[in-house]
């Protein structure tokens, strides 16, 4: 008989787990029970057991420090550790340090007893000094769970001919009772912040989220739960078609109530036959391809955007002319409906695709900033501001919050176009000649004379189409070539003062701290 103990801060859970399977008849012996970390220590000093089976989360200890501990006198001991969905967080190093199983309360039956059997077979390798990876294979190979999930996993992908999956599914007495198969594809955030998530935590977020899947597909109908890839993917046995979006929206809910996790789930068609899966699962993985699109919806059927298809280039380009119509119209009304129309035939020719649609977008905004420039705007300063616009679209999460943002800059586009005409002419000579003649004496009164407006119109004039007041933006355009001289010749500093329009230095030198927060000299010593 081999030897265990038991762990949980709750008594009444190691009575329900002795109870739960029939230890003596697998061949184990209960020799030992603990309700705190230090006590589960000594028990395993005195009784050195081939199996602990432990909460993870226990008072004066967890169930980290104990499997440390193992390790650490090299014995050749166990350990399945057992938790409350909204403890699993702390297990993230259980499988790094050799745990057989993780298991989430409520225990269920046939995961305990699978998992008692995976650590028996480890510990009979140990005696028998064979390899225990090829041992834990072999076992595999034998289990007929893992034999469904390979056989499942063969037909999702079309890798096996009709007569070969109908005689493996004979040998495996593997039977469906409802007469519909829909398949479930099953992807989860991962935290951006940082960096934590390797290899062992993906796994065992995995792992606690199959538990949770697993239990409902118990509860609320038939079916199975196997890892493909970086996703999970769910084969559920069902009887009408509108339970399966229930059930999805259901395993959603709970699993960011117990694991504090959002995940996105894509479900195909339904069909009659595990031979068809393939054409379920097809579907499944088109409609999670649209989470970007879905906004919302964690839930996307196969049917999402099926009606959509691909929009010419030719009919985007009308599209964007008719949206800079509306831009020089003024007209808000058809400026809204002209991106509605916009947006839902980018999303048609993006055909799931999250990067076609940024790209989409991008080209849009470019398209309208050539229109702008055609008619004699001066946009030049619009390159560096449209680069830093692609690399924010291209960290934006959801299509929807694209629109917002797109819609956004669209607006700005569109403010811009406010200077085309007199107005816009006036402004450009103005700017020009500020640029020509910085060096000069400017004043608002002089400005103001050259547009045949009195100061105070020409001052609220300005300020309507630049944002800052007159005497900001001459400051600006002064320390702006301020900077370049004193980076790029010898110049004096009262040198560079009179060859950017001040009289006094002193003067230029306390402009020049208030802008840049530094005296000239010290401004180029830190350069």
């Amino acid at each position: 008989m081999l030897k265990a103990v038991m762990a949980d801060d709750e008594p009444i859970i190691i009575k329900g787990l002795k109870k739960l399977i029939p230890w003596e008849a697998m061949g184990v012996e209960i020799v030992g029970e603990a309700w705190t970390g230090s006590g589960l220590l000594q028990l395993i000093e005195e009784h050195k057991p081939d199996l602990v089976i432990t909460d993870i989360s226990m008072p004066d200890g967890s169930g980290i420090d104990v499997i440390k501990e193992i390790e650490k006198r090299e014995l050749r001991t166990r350990v399945i550790f057992i938790s409350a969905y909204q403890e699993f967080s702390y297990a993230k190093d259980a499988i790094a340090y050799g745990a057989v199983e993780y298991l989430v309360k409520p225990i269920d039956k046939g995961l305990l007893i699978d998992a008692v059997n995976k650590a028996l077979l480890l510990l009979r390798e140990h005696h028998e000094g064979q390899s225990s990876k090829h041992k834990l294979a072999v076992y595999e190979q034998k289990d007929r769970k893992t034999q469904i999930e390979e056989l499942l996993d063969r037909l999702t992908e079309g890798d096996i001919r009709g007569n070969e999956a109908t005689r493996k599914l004979q040998e495996l007495s593997l039977q469906v009772s409802n007469e519909l198969l829909t398949v479930m594809v099953v992807s989860f955030v991962k935290q951006e912040d940082d960096g934590r998530w390797g290899d062992h935590e993906n796994r065992l977020v995995l792992f606690a989220i199959t538990n949770v899947i697993e239990e409902m597909l118990q509860q609320r109908a038939g079916g199975f739960v196997m890892r493909k890839h970086d996703s999970l993917c769910i084969i559920v046995n069902h009887s009408d078609t509108q339970s399966i979006q229930k059930l999805a929206e259901e395993m959603v809910l709970q699993i960011y109530y117990y694991l504090k996790i959002d995940i996105s789930i894509g479900f195909g068609c339904p069909v009659h036959k595990l031979k068809e899966l393939r054409t379920s699962y097809i579907s499944a993985i088109a409609a999670l391809k649209n989470q970007y699109f879905a906004g919302m919806l964690s839930v996307i059927p196969w049917t999402f955007m099926s009606q959509d298809h691909p929009i010419s280039e030719r009919k985007l380009k009308e599209r964007v002319a008719a949206l800079f119509q509306a831009m020089l119209n003024k007209d808000d009304a058809s400026l809204s409906e002209e991106l509605d129309q916009l947006f839902h035939m980018i999303a048609a020719t993006s055909q799931g695709s999250k990067e076609i649609a940024v790209t989409t977008c991008f080209a849009m905004i470019r398209e309208l900033v050539e229109k702008i420039h055609e008619i004699s705007m001066e946009l030049q300063e619009l390159e560096q501001e449209q680069q830093k616009w692609l690399l924010e679209m291209q960290q934006i999460q959801k299509y929807e919050e694209l629109k917002q943002f797109v819609s956004g800059r669209v607006r700005e586009l569109a403010d811009r176009l406010l200077f085309i005409g007199k107005e816009g002419q006036q402004l450009k000579l103005v700017k020009e000649y500020i640029e020509q003649h910085f060096n000069e004496n400017i004043t608002l009164e002089s400005m103001a004379a050259m547009l045949y407006m009195n100061p105070y119109y020409f001052s609220s004039f300005f300020k309507k189409h630049t944002r800052v007041n007159f005497k900001h933006y001459v400051t600006e355009i002064r320390m702006k070539h301020a900077v370049k001289l004193l980076l790029h010749t010898d110049l004096l500093v009262y040198e560079i003062a009179e060859k950017v329009g001040y009289n006094n230095a002193r003067h230029f030198s306390d402009m020049f701290k208030k802008q840049f927060g530094k005296l000239p000299q010290e401004y180029k010593s830190h350069k």
